[in-house]
């Protein structure tokens, strides 16, 4: 590609990469384009969002704000005048995407995978979406025509892996990691074809979720320290997760030098960093064993017993081909089952507050807003009070620490026009610990232990090991970037839009929360800002039962669903 005299942004995401896996690599010249990148440019740890989880994450990064603005809080949000949940996706972001203000600003874009952006939106370019898509069979690229070109040119094309497909779904490990690599090939592929398509591009994004993907199932194989690792496994996988570093910074060579061009900066970023996941944290039975929230008496509930019993039996490996069958079958089961498990045996009108979700998420049962609220809207604060106190008191039984590093109001962190629906008490978690939705163990969630190292397979939570930490990565290399700054405070997911919109010389909206990287740049200069895009999200994503079923899948092999 020739050299143009306006100004390029390249951005490639390794979806979940840490420091603390690439520094090791990159001392043994093993990944040798970042390497080249680093050494010419600059590098820094970058804090992700609260929550540290994809579908939030990369919705920071492309609206430059925070949750309260963009209004997402998890894979599924509570349903209206319901306890029910329902499944996002970027129809339910209310605020513009970077690409989407580009567009608007005569920018032309191609777009790659990154999670969260099924349905597809308008945009002046090409958009292929990424996670939270359904599948093949859905409208997955803008211009539409765009789909069927890509099946042609590529021959094959893979939007998203199930790991819940593993041994026991008929999948070996080998053939899993085999798969995530092909998925990786295709969609750099497609990225290429679509940048060399739009030879006049000015915003490129490709999104690796790779990384993601691999260290959710293999961190446990590569780390010594890891409750579960041994020795015999580790010889077999234990190098899964580097060699898939060193396959994506091949790839991010080629398309490096596809679009050679000193016009160009390049970003490399993730949305989060990575751990070991080593202990499943029932939070809602911990609320229960603190009278916050109330179960129905089981003998009252002998359906939830029987499942409950079922359930159990379902862990036992002989049955889990079985298993496996009757959910292919009822696309609906899980998701009932799952639902059924973590709030049908709730008693409404005792419970106070509830956890939703994986990430330490907690909402008040408020009356007049809950459908059986129990809270009276005078004694929201203390009952609050009383749930901080709770969760801050919540400790690892063997090391005596805090699960949670920081509990928070929702308002101390969050601000705009999406605060109401975000949860009342938000707990952060950045180390080994999942909050756990369901708890498969039977009882009444009152008497069993409430924290517990991993080793008993939960249902649904498919073998993970590798948890989502706070600290992502950042590098920028190229035109108007300054070499090998030292930043004296980690910069945020938040920043990277109004910075990208600085390099491009175009005013910040004034409604984003984060803030110009300027010392990062060559050319620092006041940044501009420029009333808010007006944007009203018009897209219609609602799922139907069999598109549900594939983001069920999806999500329950990372461990998503608790």
């Amino acid at each position: 590609m020739t050299a143009s005299a306006k100004p390029r942004v390249l951005v490639l995401g390794l979806d979940g990469a840490t420091w603390k896996l690439l520094d090791p690599l990159l001392a043994q010249n093993k990944l040798p384009t970042l390497g080249k990148l680093i050494q010419n440019g600059s590098r820094s740890i970058l804090r992700s969002c609260i929550q540290p989880s994809s579908e939030q994450a990369w919705s920071a990064f492309a609206t430059g704000k925070q949750n309260g603005k963009f209004g997402l809080y998890g894979f599924y949000q509570r349903a209206k005048n319901s306890y029910a949940l329902e499944y996002i996706n970027a129809s339910h972001r209310r605020a513009a995407t970077l690409w989407r203000i580009l567009s608007e600003r005569d920018k032309k874009c191609v777009v790659v995978n990154v999670p969260l952006t099924w349905p597809v939106e308008p945009i002046n370019g090409a958009l292929v979406s990424g996670l939270m898509t359904p599948g093949l069979n859905s409208q997955f690229t803008y211009p539409p025509e765009l789909k069927n070109e890509l099946l042609k040119e590529l021959g094959e094309y893979i939007i998203d892996v199930d790991i819940e497909r593993g041994e026991t779904g008929g999948e070996s490990l080998d053939e899993l990691a085999a798969r995530v690599k092909r998925m990786s090939e295709l969609q750099t592929r497609a990225f290429e074809y679509l940048l060399e398509k739009n030879p006049d591009w000015d915003f490129g994004m490709l999104v690796h979720r790779a990384p993601d993907i691999l260290c959710h199932k293999f961190w446990r194989y590569q780390d010594p320290t890891h409750p579960l690792y041994n020795q015999r496994d580790a010889q077999q996988w234990g190098s899964v997760i580097n060699d898939c570093f060193e396959y994506l910074d091949a790839f991010n060579a080629r398309i490096l030098e596809k679009i050679a061009d000193e016009n160009i900066t390049t970003i490399i970023l993730s949305d989060h960093g990575f751990g070991p996941l080593t202990h499943a944290v029932y939070l809602n039975q911990y609320l229960a064993q603190r009278g916050i929230l109330a179960y129905k008496e089981q003998s009252g509930n002998t359906f939830s017993s029987a499942l409950r019993a079922g359930v159990k039996r379902l862990n036992n490996p002989l049955v889990a081909a079985a298993k496996n069958k009757a959910f292919e079958l009822m696309p609906r089961l899980k998701s009932n089952l799952h639902y059924s498990m973590a709030y049908g045996n709730m008693d409404w009108a005792r419970t106070k507050a509830y956890a939703v979700g994986t990430m330490g998420n907690v909402y008040l049962n408020v009356r007049g807003r809950e459908p059986q609220g129990s809270v009276e809207p005078g004694d929201y604060e203390t009952t609050r009070d009383a749930v901080i106190t709770a969760m801050r008191e919540l400790t690892d039984p063997e090391t005596q620490k805090p699960i949670f590093d920081f509990v928070f109001r929702r308002e101390v962190i969050y601000n705009g026009d999406a605060l109401n629906e975000a949860p009342d008490v938000i707990g952060l978690i950045d180390g080994p610990y999942h909050i756990a939705a369901v708890d498969w163990r039977g009882g009444n969630g009152t008497s069993d232990n409430v924290v517990e190292k991993v080793g008993n397979q939960l249902l649904f939570v498919s073998d993970t090991s590798g948890q989502h930490r706070m600290d992502g990565i950042l590098i920028a290399n190229g035109a108007g970037i300054s070499s090998n700054h030292q930043f004296t405070e980690s910069p945020n997911l938040i920043d990277l839009a109004p910075t990208i919109l600085q390099l491009f010389d175009e005013k910040i909206p004034d409604d984003m929360d984060g803030r110009v990287l300027n010392e990062l740049l060559l050319n620092q200069r006041v940044a501009e800002y420029a009333p808010a895009m007006n944007f009203e999200n018009k897209m219609d994503g609602e799922y139907s039962d069999a598109e549900q079923k594939e983001i069920e899948e999806r999500l329950a092999g990372l461990g998503y669903l608790g």
